[in-house]
């Protein structure tokens, strides 16, 4: 005999020598158990929908951020193409400098070399950054309830749009950097 039926509790009323339960007190005890059951697992739902929502707008904020942060990359990218033109050319413009030459001339060289290689680094961070985007909105999508997924679908369509737009920025940018350096 399984728990929860009519059988099971008339046998533990014998055993605890209680008065056995009618058929409607047991299936009116059951309908209001469900209904409890029911509400609980409706307000798990709604928990887990306001975790996910929140969840979203962090990484939509983070995706916002990173979306900036190529912009300002971009930038600079464009100013040092404008101000010293590409890498070989400014190293070819500075051939004949003996290595104990003027040490501004070096300073410059080091720093414009550190500029590039704080520029690839960042470029690498901002793909792990988007590599854990794509998996904190991958989980985000699996369960929502329907009354909130319109909302939640518009956001996640946000996301991976700007997503793309990122990635597509990081891309871009990673080919300009290598074009400089050739």
């Amino acid at each position: 005999m399984t728990e929860g039926t009519y059988e099971y509790e008339c046998m533990r009323a014998e055993l605890l020598g209680i008065d056995k339960p009618s058929l409607e007190e047991f299936e009116e005890k059951m309908k209001l158990r469900k209904e409890v059951e029911e509400e609980e697992q409706i307000t798990q739902q709604m928990q887990e929908v306001d975790l996910q929502d929140e969840q979203t707008q962090g990484v939509s904020g983070k995706m916002d951020e990173l979306n900036n942060i190529l912009s300002i990359t971009q930038q600079r990218i464009n100013k040092f193409k404008v101000a010293c033109g590409s890498l070989t050319s400014l190293l070819k413009m500075r051939p004949s400098t003996p290595s104990g030459g003027n040490p501004s001339d070096e300073a410059a060289n080091e720093s414009s070399s550190n500029t590039i290689n704080d520029a690839l680094d960042a470029l690498d961070t901002m793909k792990d950054v988007q590599k854990a985007s794509d998996a904190t909105i991958a989980k985000s999508a699996a369960s929502d309830l329907s009354q909130k997924m319109t909302s939640q679908m518009d956001k996640l369509d946000s996301l991976l749009y700007k997503a793309d737009n990122a990635s597509y920025s990081m891309k871009q940018q990673t080919d300009q950097m290598r074009k400089m350096t050739k």
